[in-house]
């Protein structure tokens, strides 16, 4: 692939030659975002400074949702220079994330009406619309396990709200355990949505037929190994089939994180996979036990 992006101009076929000037463009947003972020030490970011953060990954962002086809993808995601920043674009992601949910969840927790502060978040229509796909090809769900879900619980909270779904909050870091049970508490919804700190292992002594792995959750393949195990030994019960969901990167949202390989969910078969559709970054992949 590289040997022909270093071909002779001449050589190239129209086509060739619109993604060369693509890729060299998506290149240089990518090197720009990178020089914004490499000095950065995101766990020291205030509230003062987080606007300033926003625009920053705001550019990563559209680059996730540039509209390209595959063949331009695959361009992009084998460009030597940009793989060698992927991880630590990655990395910076996963901060930036974690850093947006914790402010976003202190603010939450200090408005009288929390509903209202949540709706008027920018993002909101975003989860909206990935909780409504997920239900729409999941029918029948009473109690969803979400594994990584944070300290602001925006999909149990509203997978709660649009839909009388029941949910489990399964996180291993005790700080967004915390957050997130004082969310839940300020919504009203102790009775509809626990939180609990622990990994995948923890769902052996839970009851929920649905499981959702969050995007950044990691490591995905001990997650998923451990889950196949669990489920495996959930079967002999004599209820309903379990369904199970991943949040995934797929196409140019590559670039905003690790995705998903398929040697992480062996043992498993793939019954779907629903793509976003307007503004949302996850894919849905929809699993079953084999």
């Amino acid at each position: 692939m590289n040997e022909v992006l270093n071909a002779e101009s001449s050589n190239f076929p129209a086509l060739f030659q619109d993604y060369k000037r693509q890729l060299c463009s998506i290149r240089s947003h990518i090197l720009h975002f990178y020089r914004n972020i490499k000095n950065r030490d995101l766990t020291t970011m205030t509230e003062s400074n987080l606007a300033e953060l926003y625009e920053v990954f705001s550019e990563l962002d559209e680059l996730g949702h540039l509209d390209v086809d595959n063949e331009m993808c695959e361009f992009v995601l084998r460009d030597p220079v940009i793989r060698s920043l992927l991880p630590a674009i990655y990395s910076s992601y996963s901060s930036f994330f974690s850093l947006h949910e914790n402010r976003l969840a202190l603010k939450i927790l200090g408005y009288e009406d929390p509903w209202k502060m949540l709706e008027s978040f920018p993002l909101y229509p975003r989860y909206e619309n990935l909780i409504n796909a997920h239900v729409r090809n999941s029918p029948g769900i009473e109690v969803l396990a979400f594994i990584g879900c944070g300290p602001l619980p925006v999909t149990l909270l509203l997978f709660n709200k649009l839909h009388g779904i029941r949910c489990i909050g399964i996180d291993t870091d005790p700080e967004a355990v915390s957050l997130a049970k004082s969310c839940v508490k300020h919504f009203g919804l102790e009775k509809e949505i626990s939180i609990v700190e622990g990994d995948e292992n923890s769902l052996e002594g839970l009851e929920w037929d649905s499981v959702l792995i969050a995007g950044l959750a990691e490591p995905k393949p001990r997650i998923f190994q451990n889950l196949h195990t669990i489920l495996k030994n959930k079967k002999s019960e004599p209820k309903k089939p379990v369904s199970v969901c991943y949040r995934n990167y797929t196409g140019m949202r590559q670039l905003l994180y690790w995705p998903v390989q398929p040697e992480h969910t062996r043992g498993f078969r793939k019954i779907n996979e629903i793509y976003p559709s307007g503004g949302e970054n996850n894919t849905l992949v929809f699993l079953e036990c084999e």
